[in-house]
């Protein structure tokens, strides 16, 4: 019998295919991991305005007792991509789950802020109106202080990015100036030596 032998150039044909192919995979991870991220802050966001109606809800209604489902069932209303989390708690508070039922929303939603609403979520059949707006704007307050964070921090690359940017280019054009300038005297020296 005759053994077959793999020509070299089909391996290489491989390994490039093997390495393009690990690039593929790469990219689909990192656009997945930007999906995520966006995913994540349009939940955050809601999870802000979702803070905002239970403190209008609470300066309302101050005088009249609210129940955590009445709250819960609003929250549902007058969301949008946190609306299977609601109804998902909303599920298990009906089925007796009790304080594990706001669980849910740190399952489902993986962001400090959205365990620490989840807390307050959990807190809303003991909580009285005016301590929910206290609570809601101590929330809001920190919430707003991560927003602001975030926002240093992109606005600190950025500039970080333009002043990479300038030094390159000033750079450059030093680098430019001392060329000519050691160009041209040794031009001149050259015709200095040439004339004599």
């Amino acid at each position: 019998m005759r053994r077959r032998r793999i020509p070299v150039l089909y391996i290489r044909r491989l390994r490039r295919y093997g390495r393009v192919r690990k690039r593929i995979e790469d990219s689909r991870e990192a656009f997945r991991q930007r999906i995520r991220r966006w995913k994540r802050r349009a939940a955050e966001q809601e999870i802000f305005s979702s803070c905002v109606l239970l403190k209008n809800l609470a300066i309302v209604r101050k005088n009249i007792p609210m129940s955590g489902d009445y709250m819960l069932e609003q929250l549902m209303e007058n969301s949008y991509l946190l609306k299977p989390v609601y109804h998902e708690i909303l599920f298990r508070l009906r089925n007796g789950a009790g304080s594990a039922a706001f669980d849910a929303m740190t399952e489902q939603i993986d962001t400090r802020s959205a365990s620490a609403f989840a807390m307050i979520l959990g807190k809303l059949e003991q909580i009285n109106p005016a301590e929910l707006v206290t609570a809601m704007e101590s929330f809001e307050e920190t919430f707003r202080g991560e927003r602001v964070t975030r926002a240093m921090r992109r606005t600190n690359v950025k500039s970080l990015l333009t002043t990479v940017c300038a030094m390159t280019a000033i750079f450059a054009i030093l680098m430019n100036f001392v060329v000519v300038v050691v160009f041209m005297d040794m031009f001149a020296m050259l015709g200095q030596i040439s004339g004599m």
